[in-house]
């Protein structure tokens, strides 16, 4: 949404303009400001924001009077090739539409009443369920899970290696063990025993 060199109440939405900010910057306005009127423009794929955006405000205040005026801008590009320059053009839709809570002298085409009591009822229970759908979808929290942090089972990595006589720990002994014998050059067990050789 850019605010910059043009008046307060109009509102330009872009792409990656959110909903949740234009609905934020109109209350601002109409709270602080005392605005009676709001301006707003779409180019594009940015249409269905604005849209939904009107709507909502429409169902936060009572009594807004909306005017729609559709119209197509184009965007000319040039571009040079090997031998001469190839000009495109292209059509992209527009969507302005004004909300006042003064009715216009003028009512035909694009205009649309405020809504009843009724209808903004039936929008605000709409917006409830959608957002209790997004709870009941994300679920109950993980467990092991507190306060931001992931507890982890108090488990011993690594465990026993099998030895020919039994098994025995890696890394430090037991409490009240001894560490284990590994034997001598002469007389290894297990993996060590030298090859061709009885044990003794």
């Amino acid at each position: 949404m850019d605010s910059s060199k043009k008046p307060a109440n109009d509102i330009r939405v872009r792409f990656n303009t959110r909903i949740s900010g234009i609905i934020n910057y109109c209350q601002r306005l109409i709270k602080e400001n005392n605005l009676r009127e709001l301006t707003f423009s779409a180019v594009g794929g940015s249409i269905g924001t604005l849209v939904t955006a009107v709507e909502v405000l429409k169902s936060l205040y009572p009594g807004l009077h909306q005017v729609n005026r559709l119209a197509t801008i184009s965007y000319q590009s040039v571009e040079e090739g090997k031998n001469n320059e190839v000009q495109s053009q292209r059509l992209f839709p527009k969507l302005e539409v004004k909300l006042s809570l003064d009715k216009p002298a003028k009512t035909g085409e694009g205009y649309q009443e405020p809504l009843s009591e009724e209808q903004r009822k039936q929008i605000a229970d709409f917006q409830n369920k959608r957002r209790q759908g997004r709870q009941v979808r994300r679920g109950p929290p993980r467990r092991g899970i507190r306060n931001g942090q992931r507890r982890f089972r108090n488990v011993r990595r690594g465990g026993f290696r099998g030895r020919r006589n039994g098994p025995i720990s890696r890394g430090r002994p037991q409490m009240g063990g001894r560490p284990p014998v590994r034997g001598n050059r002469n007389n290894r067990g297990g993996r060590g025993n030298g090859r061709g050789r009885g044990g003794k």
